[in-house]
């Protein structure tokens, strides 16, 4: 059976492709720039922003995107039919729920763009009847590779100590990249998964400051916060933004500290066995 992976190069690409492989399952994997040789991937050099350069591939039993789900909906309609696709795992994310009314008009246009997206893909899987999951993860993290756990350790790094508002008592469930791969797997495992999407949480539920002291005691360092008010903890974001690698930044985080973002993942649990890790940073 032939895979292919859109968005490859991501975490959770960096994971599934040699777990794919170890399946028995030739896989086929993209990249925007050229990737070294794997064992068991062929790469292919293209981007989904030209949905034109899927014309280099001519079959793929099941389609796993990865990328940006704006990037496939487009691609999907061009190419699925195409290509022979029956089954297609997409990811999404859980900001289409929590960042639905954000102050910030850049998050809400992201929750909106998720919300259409979604169901744009849904539509035209439902009209060629192709299986589809739609994969909302909770917040992602791969020591290094992701924007959350990695950028706390970073600000734990330079200063030594951690700001928070409202106390961090917001709750949050990091998943790992690497249990989003297994997930993947366990899918395409099970023959008579309708098509749906699922909420994938982490295996933990705990405040975002609890979060931040098991990173600090992850690193070996002393649990140093401190709490600041609202307005300060804005301005630093805006200040940070400065530095080109903290652009994605946004001064709605401040306020999504404080807010709740945990979801169920019995739906999953129940389905396919997901069955997510601890917090581990």
């Amino acid at each position: 059976m032939k895979v292919l992976v859109t968005g490859a190069t991501s975490m959770i690409g960096d994971f599934l492709l040699p777990l794919l492989y170890q399946q028995g399952y030739e896989v086929l994997a993209t990249s925007r720039k050229p990737h070294e040789a794997q064992e068991g991937i062929d790469w292919y050099q293209l981007d989904l922003c030209s949905p034109d350069s899927l014309q280099v591939i001519d079959h793929a039993d099941v389609w796993i995107n990865i990328a940006s789900l704006s990037l496939l909906t487009a691609a999907a309609e061009q190419h699925a039919e195409r290509l022979g696709v029956r089954r297609m795992i997409a990811f999404s994310s859980t900001s289409k729920f929590t960042k639905a009314d954000a102050r910030s008009s850049v998050d809400r246009r992201m929750a909106h763009g998720l919300r259409e997206h979604e169901d744009r893909l849904e539509a035209f899987c439902r009209r060629r009847n192709i299986n589809v999951q739609i994969l909302r993860p909770t917040l992602i993290y791969c020591r290094g590779r992701d924007k959350n756990v990695t950028a706390i350790m970073d600000v734990i790094c330079r200063f030594g100590v951690f700001p928070l508002v409202g106390g961090g008592k917001g709750l949050r469930q990091p998943v790992h990249a690497e249990d989003l791969a297994i997930a993947c797997i366990q899918i395409l495992q099970q023959a008579n998964l309708p098509s749906r999407g699922y909420n994938l949480s982490g295996g933990e539920t705990l405040s975002y400051r609890a979060m931040v002291e098991r990173i600090f005691q992850a690193m070996g360092k002393p649990v140093r916060i401190v709490n600041v008010p609202l307005f300060l903890f804005r301005w630093g974001i805006v200040v940070a933004r400065l530095i080109p690698h903290c652009r994605y930044l946004t001064t709605d985080m401040a306020c999504r500290i404080m807010k709740d973002m945990a979801f169920s993942h019995r739906a999953a649990s129940e389905d396919f066995g997901y069955d997510p890790r601890a917090f581990n940073p």
